[in-house]
C-alpha cells in the first residue's frame, strides 16, 4: 500500500502528460493543422558531474509548418552540433528533476529554432522525450 502512495504523484504526472499529449494530437487532427513530428537520432553523451555519467536521449520535435521539417533535415548536422554543445553543459542532477527536463526541452526548442533560423510560430513548437536515461 505504501508503494502506491509513494508513486502516486509520479503516476498522476504521467497520466496528465499522456492526456495532454493525446488531446493535442486530437485537436491538431480535427483542426486540420499542418503540425508534424520529426524524430532526431539518439544522443548518447557525457554530462557534467562529480562522477562520469552519460545521458541517452531520444526525442521528437513538433513543428508548426512543413517548411520547418525541410529546414531541420537540411540543417541536421548544425542541429546535432548545437545539441551536443547544449547537452554536454548539463549536470546530471539538474536533469533528474521534472523541472530540469522541462527547462531542457525549452532550451532544445530554442536551440533548434536558432539553427533553422525560424521562430516558434513557424518552427519547432514543442519537444517530446521518447527516451531519457542518465547513468
Amino acid at each position: 500500500m505504501n508503494s502506491y502512495k509513494n508513486n502516486l504523484p509520479c503516476l498522476l504526472s504521467l497520466f496528465l502528460a499522456a492526456f495532454l499529449l493525446l488531446a493535442g494530437v486530437a485537436s491538431a487532427a480535427e483542426g486540420g493543422d499542418k503540425e508534424a513530428l520529426i524524430r532526431l537520432d539518439t544522443f548518447t553523451l557525457n554530462v557534467m558531474g562529480p562522477t562520469q555519467q552519460y545521458i541517452q536521449l531520444d526525442l521528437k520535435l513538433k513543428v508548426a509548418k512543413p517548411e520547418a521539417l525541410e529546414r531541420i533535415k537540411t540543417y541536421m548536422p548544425v542541429i546535432r552540433h548545437y545539441m551536443i554543445l547544449l547537452l554536454t553543459t548539463k549536470e546530471a542532477e539538474q536533469l533528474k528533476t521534472n523541472e530540469g527536463k522541462q527547462k531542457l526541452a525549452l532550451e532544445i526548442k530554442d536551440t533548434v529554432n536558432r539553427a533553422i533560423e525560424l521562430g516558434e510560430k513557424d518552427g519547432v513548437t514543442d519537444v517530446f522525450f521518447d527516451t531519457f536515461v542518465i547513468q
